[in-house]
């Protein structure tokens, strides 16, 4: 499995973007209010945060079928990945920087415009170390 990865450092990588999409997944799902609380958020906003949770699960899904069925011609699914932590750090610096729902106590951090950095990071590092894997058709 690690050979289909082109080395050990490829496979750990993938594998951490897998269980933070996965940790990501359960915050917005199962986990919602612990997370919610974390930031003091309205409970209002449940519904877009399952919504943005079923992405993080799907993207965990695909994950799982790259691993077991192997990453020949996936390079478009890396491209997504980079092109949407690009906009989700773009969307989330706007937001915090706007501070739109400071006069509803929204605790703001650096999590929303860090975390997709550190996943299209992941995802650009992978994209350049395995292209001879990832473009094959």
């Amino acid at each position: 499995m690690i050979e289909s990865f082109g080395g050990i450092l490829n496979f750990v990588v993938f594998i951490a973007l897998t269980l933070g999409w996965a940790m990501y997944a359960f915050q917005m799902s199962l986990g919602i209010d612990a997370f919610y609380g974390k930031f003091n958020i309205s409970r209002t906003a449940t519904i877009i945060g399952g919504f943005v949770g079923s992405f993080a699960a799907a993207a965990v899904i695909m994950h799982l079928i790259l691993l077991f069925n192997g990453l020949e011609g996936a390079w478009y699914l890396f491209a997504y990945f980079i092109v949407q932590a690009a906009i989700a750090s773009f969307l989330s610096w706007r937001t915090v920087s706007a501070k739109v729902a400071a006069d509803e106590g929204v605790i703001y951090t650096a999590e929303p415009i860090v975390a997709p950095l550190v996943f299209g990071a992941g995802y650009c590092f992978l994209l350049y170390r395995m292209q001879d894997i990832l473009y094959l058709s």
